[in-house]
């Protein structure tokens, strides 16, 4: 089906994104948004981005034939219910949020019958989040998961996949507990594994000397910790229990690490190469290349150059 009129609700940077590449298209809706922020809504129609701002959920659901909830988690939760007056039969409810289950649940018992809704969740985020960023190519070619509830219509299922592929990404069907499963394990885990690293070593009293010696390899491993802090307290209260399953599984592996550390155990080696040989096998199925190791930066703090040249 052909869309008429497409509300988003959160205009950061999937939201953004979103109305950069729903406009461009050949037979493009017309696109109306909404945001708490009035900067974002002013960003947003200065980008491009939409056609026209809205002030109410009422004045961006009126005459909309898809609405799209592109907020964090905990907003998302919260709008469902407020959104449920103003929605008029045939429309099609959809979401970008980072977990499935509990959006889908609030979706069924808050939504009227006669708009169905269709979780979704494209594998496109980057650390910034900004409508600033926003990038019409954002989703090309992109994993764009889909989750419906299951008291979905099949024209809302179809009028859900004909929105993904408008904008270049491949829809991906699978349940929602699934979907939250898997996400916690490639998604949210790799956050929370890279703020405890970031705290561990921010906490410690050398930090200060540490911290000027960190290079490429901290800045990789510490990059995550930039993505909004309450987009990611969301997930985890949402999907709590599969994230604290992967958490007890990378503690388990860190506590064998450093037996093996501790004792010298010259089985180390081989642990180091599985996972080498795990991420490039990843990398493999994905069609890229391993990155080639580049040496540390020589960062001379001058306290410290003095203090040698002393000695």
């Amino acid at each position: 089906m052909a869309f008429q009129q497409v509300a988003i609700l959160g205009l950061g940077l999937i939201g953004a994104s979103l109305g950069l590449a729903l406009r461009r298209g050949p037979s493009a809706p017309q696109v109306v948004g909404f945001d708490t922020s009035a900067d974002a809504l002013r960003a947003a129609a200065r980008g491009g981005a939409i056609d026209r701002s809205c002030g109410t959920l009422a004045d961006a659901c009126q005459g909309s034939d898809a609405v799209v909830l592109a907020a964090p988690v905990g907003a998302i939760l919260h709008l469902l219910p407020e959104l449920a007056p103003h929605l008029a039969p045939n429309t099609l409810v959809t979401d970008t949020g980072g977990t499935k289950a509990e959006i889908v649940r609030v979706a069924d018992s808050s939504l009227p019958s006669h708009a169905p809704f269709v979780g979704g969740h494209p594998l496109a985020g980057r650390l910034t989040a900004g409508v600033g960023d926003a990038n019409a190519a954002l989703f090309s070619g992109v994993m764009y998961c889909l989750t419906p509830s299951p008291n979905a219509a099949p024209w809302a299922v179809e009028a859900a996949v004909n929105l993904v592929e408008s904008v270049g990404a491949q829809p991906y069907f699978l349940e929602a507990n699934e979907h939250d499963a898997l996400l916690a394990a490639v998604s949210h885990l790799p956050y929370f594994a890279s703020v405890a690293l970031v705290n561990a070593l921010a906490s410690q009293r050398s930090w200060s000397e540490m911290s000027s010696m960190a290079a490429g390899g901290f800045r990789s491993a510490a990059a995550l910790t930039d993505a909004d802090p309450q987009i990611w307290a969301d997930v985890a209260a949402t999907n709590r229990d599969n994230l604290v399953r992967q958490l007890d599984a990378l503690i388990d592996r860190l506590e064998t690490l450093r037996t093996m550390v501790a004792s010298a155990d010259g089985g180390l080696v081989e642990q180091l190469r599985n996972a080498q040989a795990a991420h490039r096998g990843w990398l493999a199925g994905r069609g890229e290349a391993p990155a080639s190791p580049t040496p540390p930066s020589v960062q001379r703090a001058g306290r410290w150059t003095d203090r040698f040249r002393r000695q």
